[in-house]
């Protein structure tokens, strides 16, 4: 009868072998690329996309996944891949600044890879402060929307203890309460460690019409960035694109030269803008500014450093016109 038993349990391991190999998460790897920007996307079961560990350098992403999987993607790659059991690494063939996040139904790890570019040519202190001063606008703000950007498990940047997400909520809910105190009506996307979608952010701004819109985010870089809409068609979009911002991009211009001079004032740094159809500032109905603070790896974001930016952006929207 032992041995009997003996021989059954034998089998069924025999059989168990080639079921647990079938178990294994299949994931997908696709790209495409878009006004400069290429996108590359690992997509699969939620909780397995949501527990892969992203780090990066200037020319690779290593992705590595909490247990062995299957990659299927297409041929036609646009950069090196080294797949193993249990990570992923893309080598790029130039430097680039990555950013990375995270979407759902169906659950996609997102990275958004884009050459480096020089900075622009500076205009002189004085001619940059006579042209700010012929556009102000005619009327103050009075109603402020302020995206802390990322959320949940949308990280966004990490480095060490750093937490983008956590920062962004930091600055957000500082700028928050000493506009506040000014008098100024101010509204958050998020008051928490929430995730919101890129649609639902869309929404919230556009359905209270505000004088002002400020989305905060950390930059891959040492500088400050500044980001301004740009119009052209896209042939594929996850988001509702609409073209409402297009008639407040002189006031959107006007404000990111004021809070880039103020930044400029109290820093000593150089400023980056960038041109970008980014979804957030492409579809907001108001004036609107999208800002890179440095990256943690070169700063430390303490109080005093959040005060900093925060009296910084406060003086820019006060020389706008509040």
């Amino acid at each position: 009868m032992n041995k009997i038993l003996a021989l059954f349990v034998a089998i069924s391991l025999l059989l168990a072998g080639p079921l647990v190999a079938q178990k294994r998460k299949v994931v997908l790897l696709k790209f495409n690329k878009q006004n400069g920007i290429l996108r590359v996307v690992f997509e699969g079961e939620d909780v397995f996309i949501n527990k892969i560990k992203v780090t990066t350098t200037s020319s690779q992403i290593k992705a590595e996944f909490p247990e062995p999987f299957d990659l299927k993607y297409q041929k036609d790659l646009p950069f090196e891949i080294t797949p193993s059991e249990k990570m992923v690494v893309i080598n790029l063939k130039e430097k680039v600044e990555i950013k990375f996040f995270r979407l759902s139904a169906p659950a996609r790890l997102v990275l958004d890879i884009q050459k480096k570019e020089p900075q622009t040519e500076k205009v002189p202190e004085k001619l940059k402060e006579k042209q700010i001063e012929q556009q102000k606008p005619a009327t103050k703000a009075r109603k402020i929307v302020i995206d802390a950007g990322h959320g949940g498990y949308d990280f966004g940047i990490t480095y060490g203890d750093f937490n983008e997400k956590d920062v962004n909520l930091a600055l957000a809910t500082g700028l928050g309460a000493a506009l506040t105190k000014k008098g100024k009506r101010v509204f958050f996307i998020r008051k928490a460690d929430q995730y919101v979608s890129i649609n639902d952010r869309i929404q919230f701004v556009n359905q209270r019409e505000p004088d002002i819109f400020i989305s905060l985010h950390a930059s891959l870089s040492r500088n400050f960035v500044l980001y301004e809409p740009v119009y052209e068609e896209q042939s594929s979009n996850e988001y509702s694109i609409a073209s409402s911002q297009k008639k407040y991009a002189g006031k959107s211009k006007v404000l990111t030269d004021s809070i880039e001079k103020t930044i400029k004032d109290e820093f000593k740094e150089d400023v980056i803008r960038r041109r970008m159809p980014l979804p957030l500032l492409y579809s907001a109905g108001a004036p609107c500014v999208f800002l890179e603070y440095p990256s943690p790896k070169f700063i430390s974001y303490d109080q005093q450093m959040k005060t900093r930016l925060i009296n910084a952006i406060i003086d820019g929207i006060t020389a706008y016109g509040i």
